[in-house]
């Protein structure tokens, strides 16, 4: 997993899965949202996904919400939003 921060956007590029997301990639995210200066989180350079990735979002929203702040979600590719919904997430993700 690769991120990077275009202004208040925090891009998520690569395979997001249980195999490539390592503990020191979750500490950087949750960080960077946790700086509240991110808006939202764009996934359209995902390649690959799985239960990690969706993982991953929650714990975004989760942690903006605890700082009372709103993140939004872009660019979900069609897997994915397939996954969510197999997990009931689609509609808080969104």
């Amino acid at each position: 997993m690769q991120t990077t921060v275009q202004g208040k956007t925090l891009m998520i590029h690569d395979k997001v899965t249980m195999s490539t997301v390592v503990e020191n990639d979750y500490k950087q995210f949750s960080d960077c949202i946790r700086s509240g200066e991110i808006e939202k989180v764009d996934v359209s350079g995902v390649t690959e996904a799985d239960s990690a990735c969706v993982a991953l979002l929650v714990a975004a929203k989760r942690l903006a919400h605890r700082q009372k702040f709103m993140l939004h979600i872009a660019g979900v590719p069609a897997g994915l939003i397939t996954l969510m919904a197999l997990y009931g997430v689609e509609e808080s993700l969104q």
